[in-house]
């Protein structure tokens, strides 16, 4: 497993940022090291998410990714931007070897194993789960191969546990800590302490 792929997989909440610009770009950096949490997926439909995850990706001791990636002009652009990794609801091979050739992590999603398998990848992305089959899309797919998941699809708090027990499942992604009247109030205190709930899913140190 790669490195970023092992960040993610420790960290196992990833916030996902769908309602940021970059007027919040400076409080949510400092929401994210207050609450020590150090990776967070950006959203590539944002206006200014190229921007923001430009702005984030040199902040030290941060891991910004680019999420919803559906083209290869989007995966270059988010590459070009400083992505340390891709979440992409397609499967898209031009995409793959682009991150490939560039050592990032793409985490895209597919329901047939094999070409998962021929591409490479160990770790898939799995949205919206449970469109597509929840748990026995998941197990399905590990029984044809060795895979593990990263899921995503409005996932709410309160089933943060339900799906990071399943032993197939690496990680999620998605904006709960992101209510948008608090984006929109610029209540960047509950956001802290919304991530501050994020950093209790972290794997602790061995």
């Amino acid at each position: 497993m790669d490195k970023t792929t092992q960040i993610l997989a420790k960290q196992r909440c990833i916030p996902m940022a769908k309602l940021m610009n970059m007027s919040h770009a400076q409080q949510l950096l400092q929401a994210l090291v207050q609450s020590n949490v150090r990776a967070i997926n950006i959203s590539s439909h944002i206006p200014e998410g190229t921007q923001l995850l430009n702005y984030l990706a040199k902040q030290e001791g941060i891991v910004a990714g680019a999420g919803n990636v559906q083209t290869i002009e989007q995966a270059r652009e988010a590459l070009d931007n400083g992505a340390s990794f891709l979440f992409s609801p397609v499967f898209d091979t031009r995409m793959i070897e682009l991150c490939n050739g560039n050592n990032v992590p793409i985490y895209p999603v597919t329901i047939h194993a094999e070409k998962a398998k021929q591409a490479g990848l160990t770790v898939l992305g799995c949205y919206p789960v449970e469109e597509l089959g929840g748990f026995d899309y998941i197990e399905k797919m590990s029984r044809e191969g060795d895979f593990s998941f990263i899921v995503a699809g409005s996932i709410a708090e309160n089933k943060m546990d339900y799906y990071l027990s399943h032993p197939h499942v690496l990680a999620m992604t998605g904006g709960w800590m992101f209510l948008p009247q608090h984006v929109q109030q610029n209540n960047f205190k509950a956001i802290t302490e919304a991530l501050n709930r994020v950093r209790a899913y972290q794997k602790a140190e061995r």
